[in-house]
């Protein structure tokens, strides 16, 4: 992955996230677009900000460049799963020991894991280590049972702290 790519999805995924933050409000709670966008405060809700921004992002890279680029799908799915448990840890281990939260610390929490993210994701395309069929059905599979679970869990929470509101 070349610097200026990095630096572009650095921009682009870290732009749509910020603003996919509003789009459901703006949308005057749109159920449809709930879905895709944050429609509450939790933690699980902001997951959302970067997967699905990083999921169209992906998309349109890998047409870009699928065939210049061996393992591109299990790269992405392997640096987006850690790019989600990045903000998970830090937000969790940060509020656990302050016993509060930083709301300009949370913004960054973001960024720091689209950065992290999209380190391992031009590590893992640089080292060929996720290439194959099997790999990329499986990455496949994962990143579309996530999409699901985002949907799914949207309207019908799981009574877990990661779901709820602070």
């Amino acid at each position: 992955m070349k610097l200026k790519n990095f630096i572009w999805a650095f921009i682009i995924i870290g732009a749509a996230g910020s603003l996919g933050h509003f789009v459901y409000e703006w949308s005057g709670n749109n159920t449809i677009l709930g879905y895709f966008f944050p429609v509450n405060e939790s933690t699980w809700e902001h997951l959302k900000l970067l997967f699905f921004p990083t999921l169209i992002f992906s998309a349109v890279e890998y047409f870009i460049i699928k065939d210049k680029v061996k393992g591109y799908v299990p790269s992405v799915s392997v640096s987006l799963m850690v790019g989600l448990i990045t903000i998970v840890t830090i937000f969790y281990t940060y509020s656990g020991i302050l016993g509060f939260k930083i709301e300009w610390f949370n913004i960054a929490i973001y960024y720091i894991a689209l950065f992290v993210m999209l380190a391992i994701k031009a590590l893992l395309i640089m080292t060929d280590v996720v290439d194959g069929r099997l790999v990329t059905w499986l990455s496949l599979i994962w990143i579309f049972v996530m999409a699901l679970m985002f949907i799914f869990f949207t309207y019908n929470p799981l009574d877990l702290g990661i779901f709820k509101a602070p």
